[in-house]
């Protein structure tokens, strides 16, 4: 009787511990101050340290030439149409030499603003990704790793509980 209370009761420990490696991934649901130590979940930890920009990097969404073309066409619309149906004054004042100097030191001080244009986007994305994560995607994250790791549990039991068996066969048993 005592081999097979030590056999469940380990079987029980590993089912637990293996419960508990899934569950602490997304424990403290925010972050929780012990004196000067700050916890929060590895979940969170981990895609605070997704560098954002490299990402964007590797894209090569951080590449002012490929967004040229665009800001290019975008501001003809505006100088050549909108503007002039906004103030139709300023069109008796304008010509394409005028217009293409405008889109010249629009399209330089663009190319200086690019870079941290770039950055500032990657450090929202990455906020709201952090948000999102926390309160939207964390339960559902977690409950899929519940679900998918659910033999893995059953087969930590089983191994616990045979290794459990040997203890008491090897160790306690005289």
């Amino acid at each position: 009787m005592m081999g097979i209370f030590i056999a469940l009761l380990t079987g029980l420990l590993t089912w637990f511990l293996s419960w508990g490696y899934i569950k602490i991934l997304f424990f403290p649901k925010s972050s929780v101050f012990i004196g000067q130590y700050e916890w929060e979940s590895p979940l969170l930890t981990i895609i605070k340290k997704i560098p954002i920009d490299d990402l964007l990097a590797s894209y090569k969404l951080n590449s002012f030439t490929l967004v040229l073309p665009f800001i290019d066409t975008q501001l003809d619309l505006f100088f050549k149409e909108r503007l002039v149906q906004k103030m139709p004054v300023i069109s008796m004042f304008i010509g394409e030499k005028t217009i293409a100097q405008l889109k010249e030191v629009f399209l330089e001080e663009l190319q200086r603003l690019f870079p941290d244009l770039i950055s500032g986007l990657a450090n929202n994305i990455q906020k709201e990704l952090i948000a999102t994560l926390a309160t939207k995607w964390a339960p559902i994250l977690e409950a899929l790793l519940m679900n998918s790791t659910k033999r893995l549990r059953w087969i930590s039991f089983f191994v616990g509980t045979i290794w459990g068996l040997l203890i008491y066969l090897f160790l306690i048993r005289p």
